[in-house]
């Protein structure tokens, strides 16, 4: 037995003695020796250590490292269960020639009375920052990735996917935007300490091919400021993680918190702890899961005979253009019940000088578009090594591999809502048919030939692991360095077969290896004395990235089964890239307690990085907290009900580097795109001018706390006020045309966020039998635009979402004409313009400053947003119900806009909505007539149209939700018959994501945002 087992025995005892010294009367211990286990309630693994108490008595027990114990009883005697970290428990011993059996219930503070911090831990009763928290089991493993998972979870997040692809982004959004850059706004990834490349369009970005009309017709439509279909997809580098194997999920939200990580701290930071070995025999766990899937929503469009009037009807042909022809329900073909397989297993074991930690999992994902899925296979191996009391060596790696082959599924999806019904699948030959007719015009896409034939797939390698050394000279006082990489390839590839418009086909190749090497080294000190206590440490942190991509394309091949593009009749190579930075950083943070009532931290951190000028290139973040426990105090000694209460503050500085590119300060320059060359010496063209005045965006930020544990802990509570305002932000702003070039990265204004966050988790009922418990978040943040260094007002096209920057406004703000229905007497669209005027006149065919008509519309951001779970426990079942909700955002409905378009060449399927359009005078209805004066007709069979554009509110809609996210009932089979087959835990549960949602948004889902992982381009939907 070491020093450790004997120092532990020998408190424990000198426990029971004192605590016999209390006893006036002593109870007799009879001779019945009985057996028992104490157990975690949840998974059933044995708690070690738990002390097992004869209540009046001094008879007491420690249950092992496999939590067996034996102990002396009376029939009739009343057991007192504890261990830190479980509620209390107590059992009655009713026969004395059985065995005992105590489930321990897991403390909700106990359990979050660690908390994963940046370079350390720290007691969560102690922080002074703002940290949200969520355990692994709290998550759902189901869910593709972990930031999907955290979606309505931790107040203060808001998550938006991109779409239901597999393996399609998400953006991340803490405590509102921080940066005009819409790639800037993601918060930093840290797991296991190495920050990872994390969500970043540019990083995650794969260009394909996509759509083609029918060419060479005369005349023909455009809809003014459309927002054309995106012919690329984002990935999701988070989903390569394995859901079973995180531990816990730490947000980091406030200055204090995040000020440690400097530079990249601004827009919020998230810890990931995976887990380790415990000591003990091996434990595994195998977790296996079939869901079955289908699309949230799906429109109704118009069939042949209806699509046959209608366009006959706009084009007023009399030798009917647009015959019914067949019926082909192109959605329907293209459409099936996804079912994706999901296998986790790991073991975790150990002894007092190594622990492990293995795992493996396999996922098998259809998307509910045929022809396309997703495959990822994920390991890990975690392990810590003590060479003595002194020396540690740990590492933790962890190697995916995924085949995404549904990058086309949703641009599958969107021509299978749009292609004409009318027309035939196949050729009389059996070959799938490229084409429009029997119509006059059309698209010439065939929805299933991209799903069967069309190749779209991108192969994604990672490797995320650090090894470290830890050393310990004196109590207290450790030594640590750590050596991190995060390695990312990936090849994508994109084959489209030979059709009338292109002939031969084409191809597009692109590889991509990003390297990243992280390198840390800190001395933590935590010191106990007297009433006074030290949690410190100091360090030093150094990165460097390396991206590197090629893409390559080609055209015209012999045939469609020839893959290879040397083999293209044309070829060449469309982009190549090498790109580095480095960050070198040194910091440090002191956290003082004194009589365990009054707390004070400070932190600082200096950053130097390789994107700014040296002149600009290091800057300093520090950051400053103060905390009371008011229930310290002994004038609060009468509140009983009262278990903890703190009061918090802190105000510091935080930045981002990476809005101005990865060479901001330096000028970058490229051959000319059409070749251009003077006296034979190519041209070069300005990609990027250069700026040596750069500056870092600065965020300072102010917060306000106060936690609360109440009524034996069965409440725990956490308000939080903030206010972040940011300085010297960066953008892409105006110069004259003289200095060569449109624009420049230049430090142009201010902005500021105001917010609440609240959390409440409570028990609200606890019994042997019986436990319900509730976890509610919600939370509120408004943006605005405080300064701009330039005057007027700036609005960006389609392709960045219209967003509109003015002082005193949101960043997320929507800048829009103003639509105002239908004129009941004359069937045209009705426009309000800014002086208060309404006219049939659409502002937008205007030919004066665009902006002049425009009026800011909404934001695309929540007024609030959260979630709430409540769980139901009785016996060996278990119910757990989830919602999450928003209010306020408006979301722009570019499916509706899309369902509601006819004048343009591609003739697309419609939305059976578009059947009550305006017929005769005194029709209300809100769809004009269809020759109306917002279609710009110039007489050679040209349209422009104003009715549809996604300059308009026409469709910006309310997107405000409440979700049933996701519902589980488990089934936990009773202790006493999986003995029999040795096994500890076996769980069989039915679980629904998604069932119900209650909007007024009448697209597909009010949770999307057609921009993939970019916070400030959200609000609109594809």
């Amino acid at each position: 037995m070491n020093r450790k087992h004997i120092l532990y025995v020998f408190l424990f005892l000198c426990g029971v003695f004192s605590y016999g010294q209390k006893v006036t009367k002593a109870q007799p211990i009879k001779s019945a020796l009985v057996s028992g286990k104490v157990v975690d309630k949840a998974n059933d693994f044995p708690v070690f250590g738990a002390t097992i108490m004869v209540k009046g008595s001094a008879n007491g027990v420690a249950a092992d490292l496999d939590g067996n114990f034996e102990i002396q009883v009376n029939k009739g005697d009343l057991l007192l269960v504890s261990s830190i970290g479980y509620e209390n428990a107590e059992y009655k011993v009713t026969d004395i020639n059985k065995k005992i059996v105590v489930l321990l219930q897991e403390n909700i503070e106990a359990l979050q009375a660690i908390t994963v911090v940046g370079y350390g831990k720290q007691e969560r009763r102690d922080l002074t920052g703002a940290i949200g928290s969520i355990k692994g089991e709290k998550l759902d493993n189901i869910t593709a990735s972990f930031d999907n998972a955290l979606a309505g979870k931790i107040s203060g997040v808001q998550v938006n996917s991109s779409s239901g692809v597999p393996g399609s982004a998400t953006s991340i959004t803490i405590r509102g935007i921080t940066s005009l850059n819409a790639n800037s706004n993601n918060p930093l990834i840290v797991i296991d300490g190495v920050p990872v490349y994390g969500t970043d369009r540019n990083n995650n970005t794969t260009d394909f091919s996509r759509t083609s009309v029918i060419p060479g017709m005369l005349g023909g439509g455009s809809v003014s400021n459309n927002l054309d279909p995106r012919s690329d997809f984002e990935r999701n580098p988070l989903s390569m993680l394995n859901m079973d194997d995180i531990e816990s999920i730490e947000i980091l939200k406030d200055a204090y918190a995040t000020a440690i990580y400097g530079s990249r701290g601004a827009a919020g930071v998230i810890l990931i702890t995976t887990k380790s070995g415990a000591v003990g025999k091996p434990r595994i766990n195998v977790n296996y899961s079939t869901t079955l899937s289908n699309p949230v929503a799906t429109p109704d469009v118009l069939n042949a005979q209806q699509y046959s009037d209608f366009y006959n009807k706009y084009y007023d042909e009399q030798d009917n253009p647009f015959p019914v022809g067949i019926e082909t329900n192109w959605l329907d073909r293209v459409t099936r019940t996804a079912v994706a397989n999901n296998l986790s297993a790991s073991m975790a074991a150990g002894t007092e000088k190594m622990k492990y930690y293995f795992s493996f999992s396999v996922l098998d994902q259809e998307s509910y578009i045929v022809g396309q899925d997703y495959k990822k296979y994920s390991a890990r191996v975690n392990t810590d090594y003590k060479f003595s009391d002194k020396l540690k060596f740990g590492t933790n790696v962890t190697v995916n591999f995924s085949d995404n082959n549904a990058l086309n599924a949703q641009s599958i999806y969107r021509n299978a809502v749009l292609k004409a019904p009318n027309v035939a699948e196949k050729t009389a030959l059996g070959d799938y048919y490229f084409g429009s007719a029997p119509n006059y015009r059309g698209s010439a896409d065939n929805p299933l030939a991209q799903a069967y034939r069309d190749i779209n797939y991108v192969k994604d390698s990672r490797t995320i692991g650090n090894a470290y050394l830890e050393y310990e000279p004196v109590d207290g006082l450790t030594l640590k360095s750590e050596v991190g990489i995060d390695y990312f390839g990936s090849e994508a590839y994109s084959r489209l077969i030979s059709r009338p418009d292109l002939e031969g086909g084409s191809a597009r190749e692109t590889t991509k290896q990003n390297r990243k090497l992280v390198v840390n080294n800190t001395i933590n000190y935590v010191k106990n004395f007297n009433k006074h206590a030290i949690n410190s440490v100091i360090g030093q942190s150094f990165e460097k990235s390396r991206e590197q991509a090629t893409s390559i394309f080609g055209r015209n091949f012999d045939n469609d089964n020839v893959l290879a593009i040397g083999r293209a009749g044309n070829r060449g190579i469309s982009n190549t890239l090498i790109q580095e930075w480095a960050l070198f950083s040194a910091f440090g943070r002191l956290n003082y307690q004194y009589d365990n009532k009054y707390l004070a931290g400070v932190t600082y951190r200096v950053d130097g990085s390789s994107r700014f000028n040296k002149n600009n290139r290091y800057i300093g973040f520090p950051s400053f907290s103060l905390g009371w426990r008011l229930s310290e105090e002994a004038f609060m000694k009468g509140f009983n009900w009262i278990d903890d209460l703190k009061f918090r503050g802190s105000m510091g500085f935080t930045g981002i580097d990476g809005t101005s590119g990865y060479y901001g300060n330096q000028g970058q320059y490229l051959p000319h795109p059409n070749g251009l060359n003077y006296n034979g010496v190519s041209i070069l063209q300005a990609r990027q001018p250069n700026n040596p005045n750069l500056k870092w965006e600065r965020t300072r930020t102010l917060d306000l706390g106060v936690d609360a544990n109440l009524f034996g802990n069965r409440v725990d509570l956490q308000v939080d006020y903030y206010h972040k305002k940011i300085t010297n932000m960066l953008y892409s702003s105006a110069v004259p045309w003289y200095m060569g070039y449109p624009d420049q990265q230049q430090n142009i204004g201010d902005m500021e966020n105001r917010g609440i966050e609240v959390t409440l988790n409570t028990i609200n009922i606890s019994t042997p039998d019986f436990r319900w418990t509730t976890d509610f978040n919600i939370a509120r943040n408004t943006n605005k635009i405080l300064k701009l260094n330039y005057s007027g007002s700036s609005a960006s096209g389609a392709e960045l979402g219209y967003k509109y920057f003015a002082e005193g406004e949101s960043a997320a703000q929507f800048f829009l004409y103003d639509w105002a229905g239908v004129n009941p007497l004359t069937g045209n669209p009705l426009w309000n313009y800014v002086d208060g005027t309404q006219s049939e006149t659409p502002p937008a065919s205007l030919n004066d400053n665009p902006n002049q008509h425009r009026s800011p519309m909404g934001d695309a951001m929540p007024d609030f947003f959260g979630g709430i779970t409540n769980t139901f426990s009785y016996k060996n079942i278990e119910l757990s119900a989830f919602f999450s909700f928003a209010y306020g955002g408006q979301l722009y409905n570019g499916a509706k806009a899309q369902l509601f378009t006819y004048s343009q060449n591609s003739a697309n399927n419609l939305s059976t909505d578009i059947l009550d359009y305006w017929l005769i005078p005194g029709h209300r209805t809100d769809i004009p007539q269809i020759h109306n004066a917002s279609l710009d007709e110039n007489g050679f069979g040209g349209v422009r149209d104003y009715t549809v554009g996604r300059d308009s509110d026409r469709f910006l809609e309310d997107a405000s939700y409440i979700r049933l996210k996701n519902i589980r009932l488990a089934y936990n089979f009773p202790k006493t018959l999986l003995d029999k087959y040795f096994l500890s835990k076996l769980t069989l549960y039915i679980q629904g994501n998604n069932l119900l949602t209650f909007t007024k948004y009448t697209g597909q889902d009010p949770e999307v945002n057609a921009f993939g992982s970019s916070a400030l381009l959200s609000g609109y939907a594809s």
